[in-house]
Order: structure tokens, then C-alpha cells, then sequence
């Protein structure tokens, strides 16, 4: 998190934090369904009507399925609030579950930036 952020919610595995300007989400760790959900429940209330609202996700590792699944619920509440949002470099199975599901059918509203491929180990 850089000083410019304030800190909605810590963890020792996870970290949200919204810039000066409200513009941008940060959200960074390890997160699984428990910490999914607590992290919908601490952007319900910080969710206005900008006209952009960007979430960078560079730094996220979702854990599970079930976090996944949060993700896509935190996106929707995003859009219900914001004319559009931007989802910059969003872990692989966010990306695909996005698609997956036809939330980038249509809807310009929607943008996914860089989207990161999972490396892959050898054995």
C-alpha cells in the first residue's frame, strides 16, 4: 500500500486499502472465502457513484473456489456503483470466471487490464 491509501481493511494475509481519491481499490495477499467475504463486507459501504473505479489486484492470490466467487461478487457491486470499473492484473481464475460467466458480454462497462497467466512448475 503506498501512503497515498488508506487501509479499509488489514489481516495478517490480506490487505485492502482506497486511494486518496477513492478512485482505486488495492487488494493484496492470500485470500480465501472467509476473507473474500470480509472484504465484500468492507467495500459495501465504499462503493459510490464515481465514474471510474479501478481495483488492482496485482499483488492477490486467490486461495479457493469460493474466493473466486466473492471476487465476482465484489466486480458486480463495483459496477452497481461506478459508471465503469477497471480490473488491473487480476489473478487467472478471476479472469476466466469473469468471462466464464458472460460479464464481458455487452457490457463496456467492464474492463479486465493485463490479466495475469498463472506460471506453471516443472517437474
Amino acid at each position: 500500500m503506498s501512503s497515498q491509501e488508506r487501509i479499509l481493511l488489514s489481516h495478517p494475509k490480506y490487505e485492502l486499502g482506497k486511494s486518496a481519491s477513492g478512485a482505486c481499490f488495492t487488494l493484496s495477499g492470500d485470500l480465501d472465502a472467509g476473507g473474500a467475504a470480509r472484504v465484500l463486507e468492507a467495500m459495501e459501504g465504499e462503493v459510490s457513484g464515481a465514474d471510474l473505479t479501478s481495483l488492482d489486484l496485482e499483488e492477490l492470490e486467490l486461495i479457493d473456489g469460493a474466493a473466486v466467487a466473492r471476487m465476482v461478487d465484489l466486480i458486480r457491486l463495483l459496477l452497481s456503483g461506478s459508471d465503469r470499473v477497471r480490473v488491473l492484473k487480476s489473478p487467472q481464475s478471476l479472469a476466466h470466471t469473469i468471462y466464464r460467466v458472460g460479464m464481458l458480454e455487452g457490457d463496456t462497462r467492464l474492463e479486465l487490464v493485463e490479466p495475469r497467466q498463472e506460471e506453471g512448475t516443472t517437474n
